[in-house]
């Protein structure tokens, strides 16, 4: 590119040289046109005297011997041939012999610059053919240069930076490929280099984060884990109150490991840069805080202590339950909640959480993998909240005795849910109903008292 560059800059120079010389060629041919325009006025007026007999005037000795004294004549011999007619012109009163001589001296000068003239004008012609020509050939070669340069450009620049777009559209789909800068114009290798630079930078952090979201996912799953398993002591722990066995010791047991998990969780959201995972371990903490409240309960009614009413917010409550659940059973197993927004209720918070968490772990179970649909209503001064599942029902034994601990048709279940429930309902001056729908399934209706809002206050 840059040779080109150079001959097409050297072919210009060469083109305004030819022109600018022919131009100058021009300079003496104006010249001479003009001195001879002078000396055809002279030999007219000359002429006009020799016919009329007049005498020359001083003046238009004068005007011939500025003539002479030019030296923008073609021909060499016409200043010497101008001086001659003005010698002949000398006398005070010129003879009509030398008048006529010095006219004939006059038209010989003139004869002579038109004989030089021509060379001088066939010179200019040469002149402008080659300048023509010249410039015909670069009229021919500028496409095919600039052709060439396009090309140059696309090989050296248009194509690696057509490669740089698409590998920078590439890195918002976390495509980290460095370019080769084999072959790179030295005006784009820093561009390239800090390319490459920044893939690798990208790449490295990338890892990095994988390796911290593996951490992090681990330490979610197990502090997962350890909820549930802390969910299924204290149903184990339900089952000793029930038996009359030592509730609250194991109780206390419980809340020193529930204490250092919190802990792990608290430090884990702390670290934690992920929007979701932060979300997840927030609500494992929670859900920890709650059992350890479920634990200070049973302590509680160890000492015949009640769990104290607040202000609870029934859809909220099933929304965080479910997203729970979720966690526990898979996107496989649809979860819907049809409840309105700000249905309000004095209840004991943790004791029903801990009843909803029973009756949608039931139906989750019962309903394998398929549809639960808890669905809440007021009615009057309470609140109804429905749970219907998929499953195959509730065992006609069940229906018709109604639930008790211990007995269960499950080969791993105690029976302590429906019972803890029912239990928790009758504590609240409310019911729970269990029934099996007509079209397949189970349902369970826990009615509560509800005042309205404004007699909370």
């Amino acid at each position: 590119m840059t040779l080109s560059t150079t001959l097409f800059v050297c072919a210009m120079a060469i083109l305004v040289f030819l022109i600018h010389h022919g131009l100058t060629r021009f300079d003496p041919l104006y010249e001479q046109a003009r001195n001879l325009a002078a000396l055809q006025a002279i030999s007219s007026v000359l002429g006009e005297d020799l016919a009329r007999g007049h005498a020359i005037t001083p003046k238009l000795r004068e005007r011939l011997a500025a003539l002479a004294a030019r030296h923008e004549w073609l021909a060499k011999s016409t200043p010497g041939r101008l001086r001659i007619a003005l010698h002949q012109l000398a006398a005070p009163q010129a003879a009509a012999s030398g008048l006529r001589q010095a006219l004939a001296t006059l038209h010989r000068a003139a004869s002579a610059e038109d004989q030089a003239r021509v060379p001088m004008l066939k010179l200019v012609s040469e002149d402008a053919g080659r300048a023509l020509q010249l410039a015909l050939a670069l009229l021919t070669a500028f496409p095919l240069l600039v052709i060439a340069l396009l090309s140059a450009l696309q090989g050296r620049l248009v194509a690696p930076l057509s490669r740089l777009a698409d590998l920078l559209t590439a890195l918002a789909g976390r495509e980290y490929r460095p370019l080769d800068e084999t072959g790179i114009a030295p005006v784009l290798r820093p561009l390239f280099a800090s390319y490459n630079q920044l893939v690798a930078r990208l790449r490295l952090l990338e890892d990095q984060h994988a390796l911290r979201e593996q951490a992090l996912s681990e330490a979610i799953d197990e502090a997962t884990r350890s909820l549930f398993l802390t969910q299924a002591a204290l149903t184990r722990a339900e089952r000793l109150a029930a038996a009359g066995e030592v509730a609250a010791s194991l109780a206390h047991d419980l809340r020193n490991p529930l204490a250092g998990i919190r802990l792990a969780l608290s430090n884990l959201e702390t670290e934690c840069e992920d929007v979701e995972f932060r979300e997840r371990i927030t609500l494992i903490g929670g859900e920890i805080d709650r059992l350890v409240t479920t634990l200070n309960t049973h302590l509680s009614r160890v000492r015949h202590r009640p769990e104290p009413t607040r202000r609870v917010d029934i859809g909220e409550t099933l929304h965080g339950l479910v997203t729970l659940l979720r966690f526990r059973y898979g996107s496989s197993l649809r979860l819907v909640i049809e409840a309105e927004a700000g249905m309000i209720c004095p209840l004991p918070e943790t004791a029903f959480r801990h009843t909803l968490l029973n009756l949608l772990s039931n139906a989750c179970e019962a309903s394998d993998g398929r549809q639960v649909v808890a669905r809440v209503h007021r009615t009057g001064g309470s609140i109804a909240i429905v749970i219907d599942d998929d499953g195959p029902g509730f065992p006609a034994s069940l229906l018709r005795s109604g639930p008790r601990a211990f007995a269960s048709d499950k080969p791993s279940g105690t029976g302590l849910g429906l019972a803890t429930a029912r239990r928790f309902a009758l504590d609240c001056g409310g019911q729970l109903h269990l029934s099996n729908r007509p079209e397949g399934g189970a349902r369970a209706r826990l009615t509560l008292p509800c005042r309205p809002p404004g007699a909370l206050d």
